[in-house]
């Protein structure tokens, strides 16, 4: 049996640690973009989370239920965890290890990242300075995005010398304005939104640069400066959907608002929108969008269409004043 690899294994500790057995779908794609953060926003997403999905269930680590969703390749309902054997034969302490793991999850069955974590602080914790994760995480482990997720084995960035960075999130305050930041994935759009709203903003009461799927991660930023409410325009495609999705998921997770759609914005892009051919259908990102907009949108993506944002732009913004709806505080 081949072993499950590290983006495997870190999904298989994430989905233990719910203390769920039966995990629903939406549980384990939240899960599995915390396991692989490169994946948020990827094309690829989808397809490498059934591959992940079918090594963890050759593994004998959990089960996928018979029923999917309709996406390509389909995604099962929930999946089962599989308890382990209690027959299974007995763990080996492979220690010594360093008191600094002294809170880890388990050292008789530590993790491969674990063991080489224990390595380095005997080589170097005692001289160790504090730097970005990353940047501890190549040296540990030769992968720079291995601590992207949460940690493993109870490992805290304390007792690896290191800090988890949050990418700057350009932001900019509209005067007169009221407690809703709008986020705009692409540069173009936020300008002609800037200038569209200046005169008479509303309820919005800045402005922000999402800068596409960099905003999965900067969506922290806001925790400096936490907006009443959220709101979220970008292009209808997959991971157009698939970028707030995350970042709202990542926001409720460390006491943030959501992050929820522009409804007006949105409703424009479909009326003015010309649509272009995407090269991924994907569903499962619509059910972030307002009920009333996902049968479209569900619509444009079984053609196998996309729209770019930009197509609301200052025309549209200047003769189509139902754009601004759904703006309103939450």
């Amino acid at each position: 049996m081949t072993p499950p690899g590290p983006v495997a294994e870190r999904l298989a500790e994430l989905l233990a640690a719910s203390g769920r057995t039966r995990i629903p779908r939406s549980a384990v794609r939240a899960a599995f973009l915390q396991a692989d953060p490169t994946m948020v926003g990827s094309v690829d997403a989808r397809r490498n989370l059934a591959g992940v999905l079918a090594e963890l269930a050759a593994a004998g680590v959990l089960e996928p239920t018979g029923r999917t969703d309709d996406g390509v390749p389909p995604l099962p309902n929930s999946v089962r965890l599989v308890r382990p054997r209690t027959d299974a034969a007995p763990a080996v302490d492979r220690g010594p290890w360093h008191h600094a793991l002294s809170g880890a999850a388990d050292l008789r069955r530590p993790s491969r990242v674990l063991l080489q974590v224990n390595d380095w602080l005997f080589a170097h914790a005692s001289r160790a300075v504090e730097v970005p994760l990353r940047e501890r995480a190549l040296e540990i482990t030769g992968d720079e995005k291995a601590f992207d997720g949460p940690l493993p084995g109870g490992l805290t960035p304390e007792v690896l010398r290191a800090r988890r960075v949050v990418p700057p999130l350009h932001r900019e305050r509209l005067p007169g304005g009221g407690p809703v930041l709008l986020v705009v994935e692409n540069a173009d759009t936020l300008d002609s939104l800037r200038r569209a709203l200046a005169p008479e903003p509303g309820p919005v009461g800045g402005l922000a640069w999402g800068a596409g799927n960099a905003f999965t991660a900067s969506v922290l930023a806001l925790r400096d400066d936490p907006p009443a409410t959220v709101r979220y325009f970008g292009d209808l495609d997959a991971a157009g959907l698939r970028i707030p999705r995350a970042a709202s998921d990542l926001a409720e997770a460390h006491g943030l608002p959501p992050v929820r759609p522009a409804t007006g914005l949105y409703r424009a892009l479909l009326r003015h929108g010309r649509p272009a051919s995407a090269r991924t259908v994907d569903h499962s990102d619509v059910e972030w969008l307002d009920a009333g907009l996902r049968g479209p949108v569900r619509d444009l993506f079984a053609a196998g269409a996309r729209l770019a944002q930009e197509a609301v732009g200052v025309t549209v913004l200047a003769g189509d004043p139902d754009w601004r709806d759904g703006l309103a505080p939450a």
